[in-house]
């Protein structure tokens, strides 16, 4: 639900949302939330999810720091972004560089 709010823009209402759960949110409801904040390009709400994602410390909260970072990055917001980037490798985060693979008649592009 937090990542359908997030799509259609209505980042707040899925932070109520957030709010009135009867869990604590972990790292996939945050990063639904991160990654409507970046589509829309709203640095307040991602600060907000930066301070939770510190509490989670979990080791697949390596993804919401990248996010996080390129969301400061879009912002030009550099110092942030570099702080992020910090926490990171203090955390004993490393960001992957992906690979993708295309595949067409059992042969591997």
């Amino acid at each position: 639900m937090v990542d359908l709010l997030g799509r259609g823009g209505m980042l707040q209402e899925a932070i109520k949302l957030i709010g009135g759960m009867p869990m604590k949110p972990d790292v996939v409801v945050w990063g639904a939330l991160l990654s409507a904040c970046r589509a829309y390009g709203n640095v307040d709400i991602a600060n907000i999810i930066l301070k939770q994602v510190l509490e989670l410390e979990t080791d697949s909260s390596s993804g919401l720091y990248v996010l996080l970072s390129n969301i400061y990055f879009e912002a030009e917001r550099w110092k942030k972004a570099k702080n992020v980037r910090k926490l990171m490798s203090g955390h004993g985060f490393i960001k992957c560089n992906a690979v993708s693979f295309v595949e067409i008649d059992e042969c591997i592009l």
